[in-house]
């Protein structure tokens, strides 16, 4: 560890590089800005002609495909896999396990495998070959699942001989890197993709993500506030070269440029950015520029070519032209989570190196978002807008008030021409512009005028857009819906006995009816069920297999009907059922029993209670009907497993289905 005054002598040798770096920047970005300026974009027409009630999430030069995701789970990191017959796979962890999702068509992605693992809000995998490894913070080692066929992944076997859990893992060059096992990191040779083989270990310091380049690692000490450079030409024996140490340092993650002389790194806390060191000299890493957006958290980035991607949290996807390092500039964005800046929600991780050149991300909340940049996109943006959460307009009440802020990233101070409309027409103000000073933060206050003719609570959303005058480009933040009655949670699940429906509800002291109205196939929506307020699910048992369901919840009051959210999910085929498992507790051998719809292939996947997978059993060639595979107990092995309770997933074409079963001795 280096002493206090080495640290403040790298400290005044930052700050006397960051402000040379600042006048390189305020002059290259004017020259940037006066070509963007001769160009010219006519964002006024746009602006004048935003439609209320038509608004879109926060995105810069991006284009939304397709999105996937339970909303029963919270997700973690993404990846992906690209197949030589072209197929795309996306790679999502969840709080229960990884979900495997086609996207090759990416406007309608299709979950073609779920590989249960232990419950974990932490989850993250690379590929190596055509294999996938997964680790997580709870148990069960690292998980190993083969993607040759891409389309039906299997999980071939977990590694647990020397960890049992991890962070984070980086795959190079035929070693996996795993991060925070027992506080270091781990190398294996990948050499036998399904038996790894430890090979080196170092943890000197705590690694929590770390990149590899050449045989040099960059380990991420985000509890050391700094990181360190390793040879590891030896994997036995990595030979620490450095440990660079930096003001407010939380170092989360690291990347380098593709030509190994740039490296990018993460703060993960309240006001880290993005920091961009020259490592050509690994020994004696310098300073050379960094990146902020709003008031937002970084979380994770990745480099493809001369572009930076980010998932910045509430931020979204921030994409950087880092052609030259000394001045990154934005030139894309998609805001996964359109509410407030701050906090540990929205994107957690970013995949862009699909062959298709299409984008994953994957939000804490709402899953898988597969975007693009789009073709002949506006130049770099230099300045953000943050947006509040949305509000609910009472009877009685005169105003709303809603407060942004504009970040101007700028070398130079702007003004901004701004614009604002409301979700339902109701009449906005809004100051006709706005000054900011170089690299500053400016309050917008927007204030929307409630008709005296309200009866009821209505939702109020506000989009602000913001025009720069010196380059004519525009950025335009959303506020978040929100109502009385918070719809937290409304999923829609088949079932062997219909459709089971639950909700979770922020009621704050409200009165009233649930009413859930459905609607079948083609049909238009009908009231079905009406419940009682405390009410938390419903067992829609009266449908037709195979058939799609919509299902609409609303709260009814005295002020009226109230529409909370829609879901949809398609019923089970005919039969496709379990049937349960007998004996149950068993000590010799037990039948898991179940019905087919149509003919054709099953597996059958136990698994500990770890998620660790312990026997796969499979049959083909059934017919429609009634059918049962039986388990003995024993592992893949043919070793006999110790008591306990174990859990099971039988799958075949469009079914699905899990339980459990109690081994006794």
């Amino acid at each position: 560890m280096p002493a206090v005054a080495d640290i403040d002598r790298f400290t005044e040798r930052v700050s006397s590089m960051r402000a040379a770096s600042l006048a390189l920047r305020r002059a290259v970005r004017a020259r940037v800005l006066r070509g963007v300026a001769l160009r010219g974009i006519a964002m006024l027409a746009f602006l004048a002609t935003t439609a209320p009630g038509a608004l879109a999430q926060g995105y810069y030069n991006t284009e939304l495909l397709g999105q996937f995701g339970y909303t029963r789970d919270s997700y973690a990191a993404v990846w992906g896999y690209s197949a030589p017959d072209s197929t795309e796979i996306a790679i999502i962890g969840t709080s229960t396990g990884t979900s495997f999702v086609d996207v090759t068509d990416p406007r309608h992605p299709e979950e073609i495998e779920f590989v249960i693992g232990a419950p974990s809000q932490w989850r993250e995998m690379q590929t190596h070959s055509h294999y996938a490894y997964i680790v997580n913070e709870s148990g069960g080692g690292m998980q190993i699942v083969d993607l040759a066929d891409p389309l039906h992944p299997i999980h071939v076997a977990d590694y647990d001989s020397t960890f049992q859990t991890a962070h984070t893992i980086h795959i190079r060059d035929g070693y996996a890197y795993v991060n925070g096992t027992n506080g270091g990191m781990r190398i294996l040779d990948l050499a036998d993709p399904i038996h790894p083989r430890e090979v080196g270990v170092w943890n000197t310091r705590y690694v929590h993500d770390c990149y590899v380049r050449d045989s040099i690692v960059y380990a991420c000490n985000i509890s050391n506030a700094g990181f360190t450079a390793l040879n590891v030409a030896d994997k036995s024996n990595p030979i620490e070269l450095s440990f660079t140490p930096y003001p407010g340092a939380a170092t989360h993650n690291a990347w380098t440029t593709e030509d190994g002389r740039y490296l990018l790194t993460t703060d993960e806390n309240e006001g880290g950015h993005l920091w961009i060191w020259d490592v050509s000299d690994p020994r004696h890493p310098s300073y050379v520029s960094e990146w902020r957006t709003n008031i937002g958290i970084i979380h994770n980035v990745t480099v493809r070519g001369d572009s930076a991607y980010i998932a910045y949290y509430t931020e979204g996807l921030q994409v950087l032209d880092i052609s030259d390092p000394r001045m990154p500039l934005l030139v894309g964005s998609y805001d996964t989570f359109p509410g407030a800046s701050g906090g540990y929600r929205g994107n957690w991780g970013v995949y862009p190196f699909a062959a298709s050149g299409n984008i994953y991300l994957s939000d804490i909340t709402s899953g898988l978002f597969v975007v693009r940049m789009a073709s002949g996109g506006q130049p770099a943006l230099d300045f953000f807008v943050n947006a509040p959460e949305g509000q609910v307009a009472q009877p009685g009440q005169q105003q709303a008030l809603f407060f942004f802020d504009v970040f101007n990233g700028a070398g130079t101070a702007r003004t901004f021409d701004l614009l604002a409309t409301s979700s339902n027409g109701w009449q906005v103000s809004v100051p006709a512009t706005l000054n900011v000073a170089r690299n500053g933060t400016e309050p917008i206050l927007v204030t929307v005028q409630i008709p005296a003719s309200l009866t009821g609570p209505e939702r109020l959303d506000v989009q602000l857009c913001v025009r720069s005058r010196s380059t004519m480009l525009a950025s335009c933040k959303q506020t978040r819906l929100a109502v009385p009655v918070v719809l937290q949670d409304f999923a829609a699940e088949a079932t062997a006995g219909g459709i089971a429906l639950r909700w979770r509800l922020n009621l704050d002291g409200e009165a009233g009816s649930l009413v859930l109205s459905r609607a079948g196939g083609d049909a238009a929506f009908s009231e079905h069920a009406r419940l009682t307020i405390d009410v938390r699910g419903y067992e829609d048992a009266g449908v037709e297999p195979g058939v799609r369901y919509r299902y609409r919840l609303g709260l009814e009051t005295a002020a009226g009907m109230q529409v909370l959210g829609e879901t949809s999910v398609q019923a089970a085929a005919a039969h496709a059922r379990l049937l349960g498992t007998a004996p149950n507790p068993f000590a010799a051998t037990t039948s898991v029993r179940f019905e087919l719809a149509r003919a054709g292939s099953v597996r059958l996947a136990v698994y500990d209670v770890r998620g660790r997978l312990v026997r796969a059993l499979e049959r083909e060639g059934l017919q429609a009907g009634a059918h049962a595979l039986s388990w003995d107990g024993r592992d893949a092995h043919g070793t006999r497993l110790p008591s306990g309770v174990y859990l099971y997933e039988i799958a075949s074409s469009g079914f699905r289905a899990r339980g459990r079963v109690t081994l006794a001795e």
